[in-house]
C-alpha cells in the first residue's frame, strides 16, 4: 500500500504543457523586389574576310558592263567577272582585286564610190583586265557597315586590238573611257553588295530577340537563365590577321530561376546602335538564385531534427522531432514541432507542441552559407512560453539554434556555375551564323533577399564571352 500510494503521488506530480502557439503568416517584404545588376556582356566578334569573300564570290557574277550596240560606235563590248574576287584588309580599309574579261566585237565598212558596192568586216577578240578597289569603311547608329569605295584597273602585258581588213584597230581608247565611266558603277555595286552582305542588323536583331527565350539549365532543379537586355553597344570595325573585328556589347538583366519555366514577353525592338570604343573583353553577369523554402527546410530538419537539447545541469532537455522554415516580411521563421521536459525536485514537467523563432537571414562568406543573427522567440511563442514553459524562455536554446541552423550555398554556387558553363558550351549558335563559346572564371554571392518561393541569393559571375561570323 505504501509503493502503491508514492507511485499515485509521483505521478500526480507530473504535468503536460501543450503549446498551442499559432503560426505566423508566410510573407515576403513590401520593399521593392530586388533588381538584378546590370550586367555589360562584351562579346569579342570576328568576322573572316574568307567568308566575306566566299559571299561575294557567288553573288556576284557574270557581265559587269555590256555595250552590244554595233551601229552607234561599230564596237560593241562585254565585260565579265573572271576568276575569283579577292580581298585583303588593313587597319579600317578593304582592298579589293576583280579579275575581269573583256570581250569586243569591231566592224570595219569601207565604201569606194556611192554607186559601189560598200564592204564590211567585222572582228572579235578578248582579253584580260584587272579592277582594283578601295573601301573604307565604319558603323552607322542603325546597325550598317558604311563603305566608300574607290578604285581604278589596269591592263595586262599588252593593250588590246583587232585587225579589221587592212587596219589595226586599238580598243584601249574606245574600252579605256568606257571603263573609267563604269568603275563608279562598280564601286557602288561592291558597296552595295558589301553592306548587304555584312548586314550587321540582321545579326544583332536575331541574336536581341534569342537573348530572351529562356534557356533550361538543369532538369532536376528546374532552372532557367532569363535575359532582359536593354542595350546595344559596337566598337569601330577594324582589320587584322584575314579577319575583321569589332566587339558588341549587350547590357542585360540576367536571372536564374529554380521554379519553372518563367513567363516572358519578347522586346522585337531593337535599340539604336552606339558605337563605343572603350568596351573590355571580359563578361560580368548579375544573376539570381532561388534556394526553395522546402530545400532549406530540409536541411535544417537534417541539423536539428530528431536531436535532443539539455539545460540546468540535465534537470531540463527539449527534442526537437520536425523543423521547417518560411518566410515573414524580411526574417525567416524557423517552426519546432518539440516534445521536452523539465524536472524540480519531485515535480516532472512535460511541454509538447510547436516553438516559432525568427532570425534575419545573412550571407557569411566565411563558410559560403546563408546564416541567422538576433534569433527571437515569436511574440505569440514568447507569451506561450512564460505561462507553461518559462525555463525554456530564460534558457539558452534560440542561441543554440541560431548557431547550429545555416543553409550552405557553396554547392547551389557550384550547381549555378556548371549550368552556366555547360549552357556555353553546348549553345553553340545563336544564330545559324553566330557561333558562341564562353567560359565562367569566377562565381560570387553578393546578397540575398526573401521572395515568395525561396531565398534569392543575388549572384555575380565574371568569365570571357566570344562569338564569331562565319557563315553570312
Amino acid at each position: 500500500m505504501f509503493v502503491l500510494n508514492s507511485l499515485l503521488a509521483f505521478q500526480a506530480c507530473s504535468s503536460t504543457a501543450r503549446l498551442n502557439t499559432t503560426a505566423p503568416a508566410a510573407t515576403v517584404s513590401n520593399a521593392p523586389v530586388y533588381k538584378p545588376k546590370l550586367s555589360s556582356v562584351s562579346i569579342p566578334v570576328s568576322i573572316p574576310l574568307a567568308t566575306i569573300e566566299d559571299k561575294l564570290n557567288q553573288e556576284i557574277q557574270g557581265a559587269l558592263y555590256k555595250d552590244d550596240n554595233l551601229d552607234d560606235d561599230n564596237l560593241m563590248v562585254t565585260v565579265l567577272k573572271k576568276g575569283r574576287m579577292t580581298i585583303r584588309a588593313d587597319k579600317d580599309k578593304l582592298y579589293f582585286s576583280v579579275p575581269l574579261q573583256v570581250y569586243a566585237k569591231g566592224r570595219w565598212q569601207w565604201e569606194p564610190c556611192k554607186a559601189c558596192p560598200s564592204f564590211s568586216k567585222t572582228e572579235a577578240t578578248s582579253f584580260d583586265m584587272v579592277v582594283r578597289t578601295e573601301s573604307r569603311f565604319g558603323l552607322t547608329d542603325d546597325y550598317k557597315v558604311n563603305t566608300i569605295t574607290s578604285g581604278n584597273f589596269e591592263w595586262g602585258d599588252t593593250k588590246p586590238y583587232i585587225n579589221l581588213g587592212p587596219l589595226k584597230i586599238g580598243l584601249a581608247r574606245f574600252i579605256e573611257p568606257a571603263m573609267k565611266q563604269q568603275m563608279n558603277t562598280i564601286a557602288r555595286q561592291l558597296d552595295k553588295e558589301i553592306q548587304s552582305r555584312l548586314n550587321l542588323r540582321q545579326y544583332v536583331a536575331n541574336t536581341w530577340v534569342q537573348l530572351q527565350q529562356p534557356v533550361k539549365l538543369d532538369d532536376n532543379l528546374n532552372a532557367w537563365l532569363t535575359v532582359n537586355p536593354q542595350e546595344v553597344r559596337m566598337a569601330p570595325l577594324y582589320a587584322q590577321n584575314g579577319s575583321l573585328h569589332t566587339r558588341i556589347g549587350i547590357s542585360s538583366f540576367i536571372q536564374v530561376s529554380t521554379d519553372g519555366k518563367p513567363q516572358t514577353e519578347v522586346n522585337k525592338n531593337l535599340p539604336r546602335l552606339i558605337i563605343d570604343s572603350r568596351m573590355s573583353d571580359d563578361i560580368q553577369i548579375g544573376l539570381t538564385a532561388t534556394v526553395p523554402y522546402a530545400h532549406a527546410s530540409s536541411l535544417m530538419q537534417q541539423q536539428v531534427a530528431n536531436q535532443t537539447y539539455t539545460f540546468d545541469e540535465g534537470k531540463s532537455q527539449l527534442t526537437v522531432k520536425d523543423a521547417a522554415i518560411t518566410p515573414s516580411g524580411e526574417q525567416l521563421v524557423l517552426m519546432l514541432d518539440v516534445d521536452g521536459k523539465t524536472k524540480a525536485g519531485l515535480f516532472t514537467k512535460k511541454l509538447v507542441g510547436k516553438l516559432y523563432l525568427r532570425g534575419t537571414p545573412y550571407y557569411d562568406a566565411q563558410t559560403a552559407s546563408i546564416r541567422l543573427r538576433d534569433v527571437d522567440y515569436d511574440l505569440d511563442t514568447r507569451d506561450m512560453l512564460l505561462n507553461t514553459a518559462n525555463w525554456l524562455a530564460k534558457n539558452k536554446f534560440k542561441e543554440m539554434i541560431q548557431s547550429q541552423v545555416n543553409i550552405p550555398v557553396q554547392s547551389q554556387l557550384t550547381d549555378v556555375r556548371n549550368m552556366l558553363q555547360h549552357t556555353l558550351n553546348q549553345s553553340g549558335r545563336l544564330h545559324e551564323s553566330v557561333l558562341l563559346r564562353g567560359a565562367v572564371s569566377e562565381l560570387a554571392l553578393e546578397n540575398i533577399y526573401l521572395g515568395p518561393t525561396g531565398i534569392q541569393a543575388v549572384v555575380n559571375a565574371r568569365g570571357s564571352l566570344t562569338a564569331t561570323i562565319d557563315k553570312l
